[in-house]
């Protein structure tokens, strides 16, 4: 593989990818284009949508403030469906529903859940949205949002552990949990074949594995779904419609920094996008960078939400063949391609495959994405690359761990 060498460090601030416009600028109607931009908070996460065009045009301002509010409004109706916080929303009122019930749900949870049921059979399980309990365990459910991984001690469950300071008791993540909460729950989510999702006399339902787990206190667990990672993906495929629909070719839009659809670049020769890929030995540098546009895209990484306890690094990416975070192999996986939904699953599975699994995965089923991972050594620190990019601009600091064969097959050194 012909790599160009990647010798600066090019953009920082972002958890996972960073976008940015050369110099360079289209000729023709193109110049007067600028960017305009509008934030958001659902989810729990911030959302960015930036659109380029001729804002010197008061029918394109107009026609911006519209597709503002129609973002607003579905993020509104997303958050309502598929938040695990907000207790009336179809995924609450599935978690909460007792094993083997069937439970109406909005179209949009349909939708979504859909696919990630056909992610998880298409990963062959490495992508699971059933670890809900898994994740909440180690600390990375909404409840722990602070990132200090501890929560107020009136969430408290069974499963938890406390600790005390001077200000009272709370609850921790920051010690080992009951290794008998870490097998029922892994138990628990190996049922995620078991559950169904189909429309009866047009309204959607979803029917929860008639399947439980017990505790040690006497506490009984049904399966329990967290859809946030599919469903911000999803958020990113819808916004890039509306986009289409309100008629804007340039921009993109993206939700928790980790998923995007990027449109075209107004602010580059060849209409892409310069994707920088963040560093997960250190966030404010990169690793790789290529360029991209029209295309959806996501990138999983195990240093966005993450402490040490005892010398072991845990991560908010569950494994759900173990119950537990991954710790070594890949650190961070970038794909671009198919839809920002699917891409989100499959970063998510690639990670938890770990290296040799994941290029077999690839080799098969992704040779028409464009992908980039970097890989941890068994002491913890990113030692190489592996890339299908036949462009990708890296940092010399890790070595390229792969070539590509005449069928486009990744080949690990």
């Amino acid at each position: 593989m012909n790599k160009k060498l990647l010798t600066s460090i090019l953009l920082a601030g972002a958890l996972s990818l960073t976008f940015a416009a050369s110099c360079a600028q289209n000729d023709g109607d193109l110049s007067s284009y600028t960017s305009q931009e509008r934030y958001y908070d659902k989810l729990g996460t911030a959302a960015r949508l930036v659109v380029s065009a001729d804002f010197n045009d008061s029918e394109n301002v107009q026609k911006l403030t519209e597709l503002g509010n129609a973002v607003e409004d579905f993020l509104n109706d997303l958050e309502n469906s598929l938040s695990t916080s907000v207790s009336t929303s179809s995924i609450s009122r599935f978690n909460q529903a007792e094993a083997g019930a069937e439970v109406q749900i909005d179209y949009m949870a349909y939708t979504v859940l859909k696919d990630a049921i056909y992610m998880y059979e298409y990963t062959q399980g490495y992508y699971n949205p059933a670890v809900y309990y898994s994740v909440d365990l180690f600390g990375f459910t909404p409840r722990f949002a602070n990132y200090t991984f501890e929560a107020d001690i009136s969430t408290r469950t069974p499963y938890d552990r406390v600790g005390e300071d001077e200000d009272g008791m709370y609850v921790t993540a920051r010690s080992e949990p009951d290794e008998h909460y870490v097998e029922i729950f892994k138990e628990l989510a190996s049922h995620m074949d078991e559950l169904e999702v189909y429309e009866k006399d047009g309204a959607y339902y979803a029917r929860k594995p008639d399947y439980t787990v017990e505790g040690l206190y006497g506490d009984t667990y049904s399966m329990a779904l967290d859809l946030g990672g599919i469903g911000k993906g999803y958020a990113a495929d819808v916004v890039n419609d509306l986009m289409t629909q309100y008629g804007f070719e340039y921009g993109y839009f993206n939700f928790g920094s980790s998923s995007y659809y990027v449109k075209q670049s107004a602010g580059t020769a060849d209409n892409t996008w310069a994707m920088s890929l963040t560093n997960p030995d250190n966030i404010f540098a990169t690793y790789a960078r290529f360029n991209v546009k029209s295309a959806g895209l996501s990138t999983s990484g195990d240093y966005e939400k993450a402490y040490t306890l005892n010398g072991t690094t845990y991560c908010h990416i569950i494994d759900p063949f173990t119950g537990r975070p991954k710790t070594i192999g890949i650190a961070a996986c970038t794909l671009v391609g198919g839809t920002a939904a699917r891409d989100d699953a499959l970063t998510t599975a690639l990670l938890v495959m770990g290296e040799e699994k994941a290029v077999e995965f690839i080799n098969a089923n992704l040779k028409d994405y464009q992908i980039a991972m970097i890989v941890r050594g068994t002491s913890g620190p990113c030692e190489h690359i592996v890339t299908n990019v036949a462009n990708l601009e890296y940092n010399t600091a890790y070595a390229l761990g792969n070539t590509i064969d005449g069928d486009s097959n990744i080949i690990l050194n």
